[in-house]
């Protein structure tokens, strides 16, 4: 496989896991040991409070992350069967011996 594949590959999965870390993690301050304040889009109900508006926690945010992910595992897969299919034709067009009979 080619470095650029893999590098495609590497982003995607950086961007998923970006994606998953603000839909399923909880933020917004810390009041004592209750933990953070602010729930995530998928784990709970959104909050009303002001201090929980995180413009990266709003769903138009979210679309355009995962429309990135999206974008980077799309390309990821066409360099990866690019790679593949040329490794296999350059093995194709080496000559091989012809059976004598």
């Amino acid at each position: 496989m080619e470095a650029w594949s893999i590098a495609w590959m590497l982003l995607a999965l950086a961007a998923w896991a970006w994606f998953a870390f603000l839909m399923l993690s909880d933020y917004g301050p810390e009041f004592g040991s209750g933990g953070p304040m602010c729930r995530g889009p998928l784990v709970g109900p959104p909050s009303e409070d002001v201090l929980c508006r995180s413009e990266l926690r709003q769903w138009p945010a979210l679309v355009g992350i995962l429309a990135l992910a999206t974008l980077a595992s799309v390309i990821a897969a066409a360099t990866t069967v690019y790679a593949r299919m040329l490794s296999r034709l350059a093995r194709r067009d080496v000559p091989a011996a012809r059976p004598q009979g």
